[in-house]
């Protein structure tokens, strides 16, 4: 129940943010959103990074941050003490709650290094129903990285697994640049829709 009174409210939060709403329902709804942004002509990775920023941003009360600053991060009085060492293990906890609507189950790990902090998406539904790599990099990966980063004060490095659609979310730990990510696959995913999608509309441009 919980997972789908967050997703209504994401969903109408990038509604507010994009101006379009699919008729679709549930995730494939979402994918449909999000697919629209990323072909719009001019569009960009850092927009699509911004639009899903602001909206998790949206999503937050607004007592959550301020609260995780503090308890969490170790943020007082503006300036950072932290993060706390219980804060990448107690947010690997807390996140299956409020994230298992956009990527399904998760589960507690270790992160890659063997320290706690670390979280597994075990069959992103994200990666999963939309098999496209830009949907999952720009309005998930980096987004979720700058979000958790820049909003809350902890470092996040969400390692998605291309092949089998787990995932890896290890919490405290600083992201590797894109191009330096030797998780990144080089061009599209076999049989990504996008590029289809993406095809037809440069069709229909070049008929206007």
């Amino acid at each position: 129940a919980l997972d789908k009174v967050l997703l209504a409210i994401f969903r109408g939060l990038v509604a507010r943010e994009t101006g379009f709403s699919s008729s679709k329902e549930g995730i494939l709804g979402l994918l449909e959103e999000g697919r629209e942004y990323m072909l719009r002509p001019g569009q960009t990775a850092e927009a699509q990074n911004k639009m899903v920023y602001n909206t998790l941003a949206g999503l937050m009360t607004p007592v959550m941050p301020p609260f995780y600053k503090i308890f969490m991060s170790g943020i007082i009085g503006g300036k950072q003490y932290g993060p706390w060492p219980w804060a990448p293990w107690l947010t690997s906890f807390v996140t299956p709650t409020f994230f298992g609507f956009l990527v399904g189950p998760s589960r507690p790990n270790r992160r890659r290094d063997g320290s706690l902090g670390g979280l597994v998406v075990e069959k992103c539904k994200f990666l999963q129903e939309s098999g496209c790599k830009g949907l999952c990099v720009n309005q998930c990966k980096l987004p979720a990285q700058q979000f958790f980063e820049q909003e809350l004060g902890l470092a996040l490095t969400v390692s998605p697994n291309f092949e089998t659609q787990e995932c890896q979310w290890s919490f405290g730990e600083t992201p590797l640049p894109s191009d330096e990510d030797p998780y990144m696959p080089k061009g599209c995913l076999s049989g990504c829709p996008t590029r289809e999608a993406l095809r037809e509309v440069q069709q229909c441009r070049s008929c206007t």
